[in-house]
């Protein structure tokens, strides 16, 4: 039986755990260790506490961990989807690129709807969002930085709770 949950090309999507979180630590971005640093966090410690949670997984290219992802709960039906990158997986943008519809589809698995918040200052993640059909909802305005929230409904998923699509009894 295969370890990893998903396979495209040489990546693999597998279940987040403690083993990702010194590699991943040492090897994050400078774009995610800023993020990170907005909340004076360190990435060991944002690490330790997120591998134990539900719906987390990590992006791996030959047992080499390139990125970690998740979902958070964030009402019903409604989930917060986060990720964070290694400095390697610059070179593997395009084989990430690639597998990003797939990825997406299943973290939606759980919720009819996804947010995710980026900072105004990260092109390239608000252009991989709106590549994969996140819609601008509002930019959201901080003391020091600004996020723009994106917004993803899946479509294939019949949401019976959204009362405007409630079929009408009389």
């Amino acid at each position: 039986m295969a370890d990893w949950l998903m396979k495209q090309g040489l990546l693999t999507l597998v279940p987040a755990h403690m083993k990702h979180v010194i590699p991943l630590s040492e090897t994050l971005s400078e774009e995610n260790k800023f993020e990170l640093s907005l909340f004076n966090r360190e990435p060991l410690d944002f690490f330790m506490e997120f591998v134990r949670k539900k719906n987390v997984y990590v992006v791996e290219k030959a047992n080499k961990p390139l990125g970690i992802v998740g979902v958070e709960p964030d009402g019903y039906q409604t989930g917060l989807m986060w990720a964070m990158f290694a400095e390697d997986m610059q070179k593997n943008w395009f084989s990430f690129l690639k597998a990003s519809p797939k990825l997406v589809e299943f973290l939606h698995g759980n919720y009819y709807k996804l947010n995710m918040n980026i900072l105004e200052s990260n092109e390239r993640i608000i252009q991989w969002a709106i590549w994969l059909g996140f819609d601008v909802d509002v930019v959201v305005d901080g003391e020091n930085i600004n996020y723009v929230h994106f917004v993803r409904c899946n479509l294939s998923k019949k949401n019976v709770y959204n009362l405007e699509s409630r079929p009408v009894i009389h």
